[in-house]
């Protein structure tokens, strides 16, 4: 939440964050399926319930104050109605539909199907919201350039590559198919100003000052 503040406060007026599910399906922000990472705990998130989670402080860096983990629930809750977020589900096993129930069901509970998009890498995934909740933008995120024909199947409404994959016959193909896209992770001013000139819809960038830049 440290973060999502800190961004807000910075103008940023869309944050992406990452989502996955516990033991007992509680929709929780975090990067990573492991602990070890990025807290205080040990093991895996799906294998953990909420109450478990409530006690492991994330940020161990001496500069972060240590915070808990957020429910999606209670992040959206936190931020202004005008922030747009994207909320990306993580999934580790292919057909976990569960977890794209859950998200679906927030959103629609949090009255921000306007303000949000939801992406993953996993094409099912995304079918399963955009077929429970079709008012909700959704984005088919890639990393290998082979794999673009699978947002047709994922009915997303953009493309989200990784910026060093993002081409010219990718672009073309998006413009066929009318769908929008958002490159990631732009993280230099040339990166930004160069997708940029390329007439890109928007760019996931770790750095403020990146997106925030006047071009």
């Amino acid at each position: 939440m440290a973060a999502f503040r800190a961004a807000i406060k910075s103008g940023i007026r869309a944050i992406e964050l990452d989502v996955v599910q516990t033991k007992d399906k509680e929709i929780v922000c975090s990067h990573n399926f492991d602990l070890e990472r990025e807290t205080n705990g040990f093991g895996y998130i799906f294998n953990k319930t909420w109450a478990e989670l409530r006690g492991i402080s994330v940020g161990p860096q001496k500069e972060i104050a240590p915070t808990s983990i957020p429910r999606l629930k209670d992040a959206l809750e936190h931020l202004p109605d005008y922030c747009h977020v994207n909320i990306e589900i993580k999934t580790h096993k292919l057909f976990d539909v569960s977890t794209a129930i859950g998200v679906t069901k927030i959103i629609q509970q949090s009255n921000r199907c306007d303000t949000i998009t939801v992406s993953s890498f996993n094409p099912i995934t995304l079918r399963i919201v955009k077929t429970i909740e079709p008012k909700i933008d959704t984005g088919f995120l890639i990393k290998k350039p082979q794999l673009t024909p699978l947002v047709l199947f994922s009915r997303a409404d953009n493309l989200h590559p990784r910026a060093d994959v993002f081409s010219k016959q990718m672009w073309d193909y998006c413009k066929r198919h009318l769908l929008s896209v958002n490159t990631w992770t732009v993280n230099t001013k040339p990166g930004a100003v160069f997708l940029h000139k390329r007439n890109v819809n928007g760019i996931i960038t770790d750095y403020p000052k990146i997106a925030t830049i006047s071009i």
